[in-house]
């Protein structure tokens, strides 16, 4: 490859790619996997490159080439992959690889408005300084490629029309740890907090869609789904599909209990109009539920129970 090719950076200032620069990157994402080759993934990246690329073009165009090596042969492909994504992400939520304090990172997010406020307000510096402390953001690099892409794509708070990324996987973890232990005893709750975020940075537990990507948030979401009790009224009906749509933007899923409404031909104010059945309300539903998505982060989902004796 030409040496002499130049790249923009993100300030749009242009200055020669640095190939050495690159090579560190990919041995370093390579690191202790078995069966895996740094000189293939370079070979693969540059075959994309060209003049005055931008350096966060670079970045995707090094995860791609690994990504596309990931075979049943050769599975340490995705580990490589996931570190360079890694790697991308948190230079795009912080500008480096290496992660702020956990309370310069809650005090930025939430003068944006991407934290909840209440985060401040119900834990003291230091007791932020303690939980940074328990923060272990190399495990990071424990997770697979497609668990890095459902956390970019799915999980981390981010602006879904610019995709600018605003934290990192361990900073989700701790602070849905510490929102869901807010009430406990001053004594206690940090024990807890560490306890949970071991537990689900480690992957021993895993936790539901909305608590992943709304915990933490002005959204303060902490229901993973909701039952909505329909009955036979249209008082009632509309009440259903209006709850449907608010909580379906709230990302929780939805249960709806809609075996009360009259069945087709069933007379209405004694006899002056016959019931059109359930089906015509069913699909009244199923708009609602497609109206909205989870925040963005899915498209809304929900069952309906309706009794069959």
């Amino acid at each position: 490859m030409n040496s002499n090719m130049t790249v923009t950076k993100r300030s749009g200032e242009r200055e020669s790619i640095d190939l050495d620069k690159i090579h560190r990157v990919i041995t370093w994402a390579a690191k202790g996997l078995k069966n895996v080759s740094v000189s293939e993934v370079e070979l693969r990246s540059h075959l994309q490159f060209f003049d005055g690329i931008p350096t966060e073009a670079i970045h995707e165009t090094i995860i791609k080439a690994a990504a596309d090596l990931i075979s049943p042969e050769s599975p340490d492909y995705q580990f490589v992959a996931a570190r360079l994504a890694v790697f991308h992400l948190r230079k795009k939520a912080f500008g480096q690889f290496e992660p702020p304090t956990l309370y310069d990172h809650v005090t930025k997010l939430v003068e944006l408005g991407k934290y909840d406020m209440h985060i401040m307000a119900d834990y003291s510096r230091e007791e932020l300084d303690i939980l940074d402390t328990y923060i272990d953001h190399w495990r990071d690099l424990n997770f697979s490629y497609a668990a890095v892409k459902q956390l970019e794509g799915k999980y981390l708070v981010q602006n879904r029309v610019t995709h600018e990324v605003y934290e990192s996987a361990q900073f989700l973890y701790i602070l849905v740890a510490a929102c869901l232990f807010a009430r406990y005893p001053k004594e206690i709750r940090l024990k807890y907090i560490k306890d949970f975020y071991d537990a689900t940075s480690l992957f021993k537990i895993s936790l539901p869609t909305p608590i992943m990507a709304g915990v933490r948030t002005p959204t303060r979401q902490f229901s993973s789904c909701v039952l909505i009790e329909c009955d036979d009224s249209l008082d009632s009906i509309n009440a259903t599909a209006s709850s449907i749509v608010k909580y379906v933007s709230q990302r929780a899923g939805i249960g709806i209990n809609a075996g009360r409404i009259r069945a087709l031909g069933s007379p209405i104010r004694g006899g002056e109009a016959f019931h059109t059945g359930c089906l015509p309300f069913y699909k009244y539903f199923q708009t609602a539920v497609k109206s909205c998505s989870q925040g963005g982060v899915r498209g809304g989902a929900a069952t309906l129970f309706y009794p069959l004796w």
